[in-house]
């Protein structure tokens, strides 16, 4: 998200690292967090991790 708001949206590092401290992390931390207890299935590093992803791909695929 830090580049995107650098690069794509023009702000500054303060502006960014701002958002971060008071919106983002708190909204997380509140809710994103602790809904992971109810999670089948918890992928580090989001759409980065393609070992993870390819493994879910093929589950659904199975089911399909």
């Amino acid at each position: 998200h830090l580049h995107r708001g650098l690069e794509t949206r023009g702000r500054s590092l303060e502006s960014v690292v701002d958002q971060n401290r008071t919106t983002v992390r708190p909204t997380h931390l509140e809710f994103v967090g602790p809904s992971k207890r109810w999670a089948d299935v918890i992928i580090p590093e989001g759409g980065f991790n393609t070992a993870a992803l390819d493994l879910v791909i093929s589950r659904i695929q199975q089911m399909l």
